[in-house]
């Protein structure tokens, strides 16, 4: 059986979705606190030009399909008069390895374009897990 955990808009209020597929599929909400017993970012160091950290692997399965979402939130140095358009954005990493149970990988990104650097304001980063999949063995697999 696989697991998957998929990005939605609603991601940002903190809500992620488990979709469990064999012949069919079906979805389970979970908010951070539950999806944060199955994937945990720590060892986080961030500046607007590099984050880097590390994952690690929870469960008693294999997790892939990583995607790690990257937040380069924005703050105005005078909020009462903010300029007219934001610079922060979000962007997206997905991870090419797999992780088996309790193992943990390292991971640096650097924003491409560069953040643009100015005196207005400044970016402040944030990480976190976007979506990835467990695969969770069938109870027919196991008895074989």
């Amino acid at each position: 059986m696989k697991a998957r955990l998929l990005p939605l808009s609603a991601l940002l209020s903190g809500w992620i979705v488990l979709s469990w597929s064999i012949d069919s599929r079906a979805q389970i909400v979970l908010d951070q606190e539950e999806a944060a017993k199955t994937l945990a970012i720590r060892n986080v160091t961030a500046t607007p030009s590099l984050v880097s950290g590390e994952i690690v692997n929870r469960t008693p399965h294999l997790a892939r399909d990583i995607e790690l979402v990257f937040q380069f939130h924005w703050l105005w140095k005078n909020e009462f008069k903010p300029g007219r358009e934001s610079p922060g954005r979000t962007e997206i990493l997905k991870m090419a390895k797999e992780l088996r149970p309790g193992e943990s990988i390292g991971f640096r990104y650097t924003p491409d374009p560069p953040l643009p650097n100015r005196g207005d304001g400044w970016f402040e980063p944030e990480v976190t897990i976007g979506a990835f999949t467990v695969v969770i063995p069938s109870a027919n697999m196991t008895s074989r």
